[in-house]
């Protein structure tokens, strides 16, 4: 279903203290009610925290911080890419071999 956990942020950690931190951002959720989803990324010291809800994500982003990651980020990265390939091929079309 489109629109479930894309509301995110990541959060970079420090390595010694991401066990703590998580911990931290676990209680805070679980204390409001919110259900949140930790995201692994590429980078071993970020994470994305989603959730379902941009309220939630907004008032994540307040209290602990990061980057909060635009909704249509997978649309606009595919979009950027076919504008790069069309660009190529139509510089590749005017230089031939």
């Amino acid at each position: 279903m489109p629109g479930i956990w894309q509301h995110q942020i990541e959060l970079k950690l420090d390595r010694d203290a991401a066990c703590e931190r998580l911990r931290r951002v676990e209680a805070w959720c679980t204390d409001w009610q919110i259900g949140f989803r930790v995201l692994g990324t590429m980078d071993a010291e970020t994470v994305r925290v989603a959730f379902e809800d941009a309220r939630f994500a907004r008032a994540f982003h307040s209290h602990f911080g990061g980057v909060i990651v635009p909704d249509n980020e997978l649309e606009a990265a595919f979009a950027a890419d076919a504008a790069s390939e069309d660009l190529f091929d139509r510089l590749a079309g005017e230089y031939p071999d």
